[in-house]
């Protein structure tokens, strides 16, 4: 998959999941690659960019147990309950050494998951994980 069609599908998971749930589960989202020079920003959807990359190395840090692109492969995933404000709530790995980070700037994991309506939101992550999965991102 490319970057584009990677951006897209990203996008419409998102409106999915805000009108399934009633309101934004995820404010921003970024996809990053890992180099061995540290990690590069390819994407980003929100609205304080400089500040998620000012704040970059400080807001991993709620997904640092899990996001260690050797150690993981596509399909892989993780929610954090360490990710307050701007560190980030999850993590999907849609290719190699590219991760997409997920994070609501206003609630945590917890707060996110006790919606009711979660449950259900719940297949438009997966049918974005399962699209990663099949057409990793390159």
């Amino acid at each position: 998959m490319n970057i584009e069609k990677a951006t897209d599908r990203i996008a419409t998971a998102l409106v999915n999941l805000e009108k399934t749930v009633g309101e934004p589960v995820f404010d921003e989202w970024a996809l990053v690659e890992k180099s061995s020079n540290g990690w590069k920003l390819v994407e980003y959807g929100g609205n304080r960019k400089e500040e998620f990359l000012a704040d970059f190395s400080k807001d991993v840090a709620a997904l640092k147990e899990t996001l260690d692109p050797n150690n993981i492969q596509v399909g892989d995933f993780a929610f954090s309950h360490e990710g307050y404000g701007s560190g980030f709530d999850a993590h999907m790995c849609v290719g190699t050494n590219m991760l997409v980070l997920f994070n609501n700037t206003g609630k945590n994991t917890d707060e996110i998951t006790c919606n009711p309506k979660w449950t259900s939101a719940q297949i438009h992550f997966s049918n974005l994980l399962e699209a990663f999965i099949a057409d990793p991102v390159q």
